[in-house]
């Protein structure tokens, strides 16, 4: 293990932490946005360097949930994890970090089970920016059944009364998901997480909190991402710029071809649960007022 040494002089300096469902579009946000060439990432999700740390692992400490608070970790834990992030860092040319740098660096992190763990990373990185994307609940909520359906998306096998079955994020209280149905599993993911997102920003200063409405995003991508660029303070550089202004990629977590209404097909399962949601979207309408003209809905 290298010194904590190395993390103290090559310090992350106002990291930028993507926060959002799972199936929130947040990988191709992520893909996008790490095209800059001021951000450094670790090239994909952090499951693997957050939770092989025992302190922080969820199997570890009995799959209670993926939640983590600034009650989490003792100092040589956090040490050990920044120092796991520096490790595997890469620039927007796939090139590794050079620990002879002597100058901080910006950090861009994306993982949707980071929804549950606002005030443990606000620990961890005291100065981070957090991003929120928000996706469209029924479109949201529609792919994460389809997610569950694949069985592509499988992150704790062994948990008890699942089957084999679980995919994405551990809400706290997913014990009484046993034995329903993937629509109710999935709209409670999507509420659990946007609403911890809600609920945690609030405890942070607003010059540290950014929101997004996902197709925002992918209608205007080049101003979403040259406004956030201004915002998080790099430079929305000529060739972030040109990728911007071309059709964007598929991610590479991509199930099927996207199309507008995709969630029709699922419209009959996810009709029951909506009208739950409408105090969680009035919420997150809000906060996009002053970010965007585009709001989520959810009419059936």
């Amino acid at each position: 293990m290298k010194s904590s040494s190395h993390t103290e002089v090559n310090a992350f300096d106002r990291p930028i932490i993507v926060l959002a469902s799972p199936r929130s579009g947040s990988t191709l946000f992520y893909e996008t946005l790490g095209k800059a060439k001021d951000l450094w990432t670790v090239g994909g999700e952090s499951h693997a360097i957050i939770e092989e740390i025992p302190e922080f692992s969820t199997i570890y400490n009995g799959s209670i949930s993926n939640e983590l608070t600034e009650n989490d970790g003792t100092t040589r834990a956090i040490e050990v994890l920044r120092e796991r992030f520096q490790q595997q860092l890469r620039d927007s040319n796939n090139q590794a970090y050079d620990e002879q740098q002597l100058k901080p660096i910006r950090f861009l992190e994306k993982t949707p089970k980071n929804s549950l763990r606002i005030r443990f990373l606000n620990k961890v990185f005291p100065d981070a920016i957090f991003v929120h994307l928000i996706r469209d609940p029924k479109d949201n909520i529609s792919s994460i059944i389809e997610g569950w359906r694949s069985g592509h998306f499988i992150t704790y096998p062994h948990l008890p009364g699942f089957n084999n079955q679980w995919s994405y994020l551990l809400p706290p209280k997913w014990e009484a998901l046993k034995g329903k149905p993937v629509e109710e599993i999935a709209t409670f993911q999507w509420q659990t997480a946007n609403q911890a997102i809600i609920n945690d920003l609030k405890h942070i200063p607003e010059n540290r909190q950014y929101t997004i409405n996902y197709q925002d995003f992918l209608d205007n991508t080049g101003a979403v991402i040259s406004k956030l660029c201004h915002f998080i303070g790099i430079e929305f550089d000529p060739e972030l710029q040109q990728y911007c202004n071309k059709p964007l990629p598929y991610s590479q977590y991509t199930l099927t071809k996207p199309k507008a209404d995709k969630w029709q097909k699922n419209k009959a399962l996810l009709a029951p649960h909506m009208p739950q949601l409408t105090p969680l979207i009035n919420q997150l309408n809000a906060n996009l007022t002053n970010f965007s003209d585009y709001q989520v809905d959810n009419i059936i």
